[in-house]
């Protein structure tokens, strides 16, 4: 597997569903208002909430054993059946206390949820288990169908006058073509599973799952509070300020999802130099977009949201400037989380995450409750840098991580001269008009990219080594 062709096909895909995305919160804000769309990520943050059991880390035990190369059916077939059952008894409830939820989306969204969960979680096997047959770059185009379809058929809905279920509808498709692109796609086939099969996929999920609660609290614990102690048009401006950070984080995903496969077939293979070597790298570019991101919103934070969005809630732009800050954190753990995962070690995962739940929900509920949506962004950016120490610590204890200090340096160096421009054009000019702000933006990147190219190390070494990587 290459994996900077993989993760550059996997960027580029990512890329074009995050202009759906980016698209459809645009156009549903303006069609909509805040308040439904608000209700909508609700809906999505409750979905996020019943994966959690609904997986129970099947989905990381399933990519890392069939990655190992051994069993490849017995593993899928086991990962089908175990699925299942806490499913539909997770259906079960939601149809039982459908009154309740819905009173806390807003809308009359339970019934919904069973469907779309269904879809959702054996979407997602689908897509593990290509991963997982080193075939990451076949993903690709599958999740941008789904991010695609959201746009397309929730505006179409939207034609039909069916209002926010329009959303709703456009997700439960997009999920359903994943399903079935997915599956068409996979080429290992279901054997008969053993007890051992289960017992082995279960020794690993059960501390994947633990990580996976904890990536629920990073996506989503501060809406569900938000959703408690404020307002539906509070969720939308913070959910869009989110979605707006988590732009530049692509291809930092895309590099991780791509290196976990490769890292854990060198970890069973014992090529430990190998991982050794490929870390620094991935690890700097990972960064490449995200720190000239933070200086970009820390002068443009008000204008984005309030042309592109029309959110004028007080305070909203601090939020947005402190959640692209966060970024930075991640774009680092996206990286090492994997890597620690990929050598065999859920469980000090697990640990890094479980203290990282505490300080995201005491957090969460306490600055929530008192600095509302500002808030909410400094509790998960709290938590956060105390998940990627500890993450940092663990890693550390099997790897030589080597920090390549003098290309970090010179990336820093050259988004803070983007940041100076900008603040010179958006001194010298009157931002009033999306074009006016897409132009000062697209000068900010010629900016920092002629910066950061000037640079021989990053021109030549970087870039010419990662693609070469194999």
């Amino acid at each position: 597997m290459n994996i900077g062709k993989s993760s550059l096909k996997l960027f580029a895909a990512n890329a074009t569903g995050a202009l759906s995305n980016f698209t459809g919160v645009v156009v549903f804000n303006r069609i909509l208002g805040g308040s439904l769309v608000g209700s909508f990520f609700l809906f999505e943050a409750v979905l996020g909430l019943l994966s959690i059991p609904s997986n129970f880390g099947i989905r990381d035990g399933v990519e890392k054993r069939i990655s190992e190369g051994t069993d490849q059916g017995s593993y899928l077939s086991a990962a089908l059946l175990l699925k299942f059952i806490p499913l539909v008894g997770i259906a079960s409830l939601v149809v039982v206390f459908r009154g309740y939820l819905n009173d806390y989306i807003g809308q009359d969204f339970a019934l919904m949820l069973v469907g779309v969960l269904f879809l959702r979680e054996y979407a997602q096997l689908s897509l593990s288990v290509l991963r997982a047959e080193l075939r990451v770059g076949e993903t690709a185009a599958l999740k941008m169908v789904r991010q695609v379809s959201w746009l397309l058929i929730g505006v179409g809905f939207l034609y039909l006058d069916f209002g926010v279920e329009s959303l709703v509808g456009g997700l439960a498709v997009g999920y359903g073509l994943m399903f079935v692109g997915g599956w068409y796609r996979v080429s290992t086939r279901p054997a008969r599973p053993s007890l051992s099969h289960a017992r082995s996929l279960f020794d690993y999920s059960k501390f994947s799952f633990v990580s996976s609660v904890g990536g629920y609290f990073y996506s989503w614990m501060d809406i569900v509070i938000i959703g408690l102690f404020l307002t539906q048009a509070h969720v939308n401006a913070y959910e869009v300020s989110w979605r707006v950070t988590m732009v530049v984080m692509l291809f930092s995903r895309a590099l991780a999802t791509t290196i976990f496969p490769q890292v854990s077939r060198w970890d069973t293979e014992e090529a430990i130099e190998r991982i050794e070597n490929l870390l620094p790298t991935v690890l700097l570019y990972s960064l490449l977009f995200v720190v000239p991101a933070f200086f970009g919103v820390l002068v443009l934070s008000d204008e984005i949201l309030q042309l592109v969005f029309q959110i004028e809630l007080p305070g909203v732009g601090i939020v947005l400037v402190v959640l692209m800050g966060e970024k930075i954190l991640q774009a680092i753990h996206v990286v090492i989380g994997r890597s620690l995962q990929a050598i065999d070690r859920p469980d000090l995962a697990a640990l890094a995450t479980l203290a990282t739940i505490s300080v995201n929900l005491v957090l969460n509920v306490v600055l929530v409750w008192q600095f509302g949506l500002v808030g909410a962004a400094v509790a998960t950016t709290v938590s956060f840098l105390v998940n990627t120490a500890l993450h940092w610590h663990y890693l550390r204890q099997f790897l030589r991580i080597k920090i390549p200090f003098w290309q970090l340096g010179w990336i820093i160096a050259s988004s803070a001269g983007m940041g100076i421009v900008l603040m010179i054009l958006k001194s010298s000019l009157n931002i009033s008009s999306i074009s006016w702000l897409f132009a000062v933006i697209a000068a900010g990147v010629l900016v920092y990219l002629g910066i950061v190219l000037v640079s021989p190390s990053i021109r030549n070494d970087l870039f010419q080594k990662f693609l070469s990587l194999s």
